[in-house]
């Protein structure tokens, strides 16, 4: 199929290989653009198809499908609430090769190999040492960026502020009615690390860039002039994010008041 090449030719450039952890961050408002400029429309599901010919059957593909609804006291329905992370991954939530993990707030849309590992997880804590966040560095995945930046999507830092305890953040517990995958509906407390509101917390991970290019962690292009391609190796990235965090006060991930 001539238009599936376009697709192919996103990641051409890409260290993605058989037997990958590939963790996907996206806007494809500007994918969908150029294919409409191109007078073809865009399929999301063929894109997803190229990514998983990437890794194989023995990788793995995840997505974020993030709803902070439950932080609110809304129920959260495994099989119906949906992902507020993006098109791309609620089109992957609705897959039947695909499988949704189990915390109602940061859950994930998973593929491959590790699938059912993931999705056995009963993690409480959004980001603790028993969730995805800490499988990502575990298992040397690579945090596949399109048109997004840190700022918007590099969650798995919080994993490394709760694994260090960081003073600019807590563990607080929220409590709501939980339908699972059977339909069977509970009341049940899930946790997140969340800022102080009274320091003022402002993420900003974005100058961590410089150090994950000094440091050979991330691949970069453009791909037809406005469309943002990054390849980060999440194993070293979090490392870097940690030593930031220990030496340098955590400045170039996040400004917050008494920050020494």
């Amino acid at each position: 199929m001539k238009n599936k090449n376009m697709y192919y030719e996103l990641f051409d450039s890409f260290d993605i290989e058989m037997s990958d952890t590939i963790f996907v961050s996206s806007d494809i408002s500007m994918l969908v653009y150029y294919f409409y400029k191109k007078s073809i429309k865009f399929n999301p599901n063929i894109l997803i198809d190229v990514l998983i010919e990437k890794v194989g059957t023995n990788g793995t593909l995840i997505f974020p499908t993030y709803n902070w609804d439950f932080c609110q006291g809304i129920a959260f329905d495994y099989n119906n609430t949906i992902s507020k992370v993006g098109s791309l991954t609620n089109v992957a939530l609705k897959r039947d090769d695909f499988k949704r993990t189990k915390h109602p707030i940061y859950s994930f849309a998973v593929y491959g190999k590790d699938k059912d590992y993931l999705c056995s997880l009963e993690n409480k804590s959004s980001f603790g040492m028993d969730s995805p966040f800490n499988y990502f560095y575990k298992n040397n995945a690579k945090n596949l960026f399109i048109n997004v930046d840190y700022q918007s999507s590099a969650t798995f830092i919080h994993n490394v502020e709760e694994k260090i305890g960081v003073e600019y953040r807590y563990l607080k517990d929220f409590t709501a009615d939980y339908i699972d995958e059977s339909n069977n509906k509970s009341e049940r407390t899930y946790s997140m690390y969340v800022r102080y509101l009274d320091k003022d917390v402002i993420t900003t991970i974005n100058p961590m860039h410089d150090i994950f290019i000094k440091n050979e962690c991330i691949y970069e292009i453009w791909y037809k002039k406005n469309i943002y391609l990054r390849l980060l190796d999440m194993k070293k990235a979090y490392d870097l994010v940690e030593l930031d965090i220990l030496k340098n006060n955590a400045r170039n991930i996040v400004k917050y008041d008494g920050q020494k």
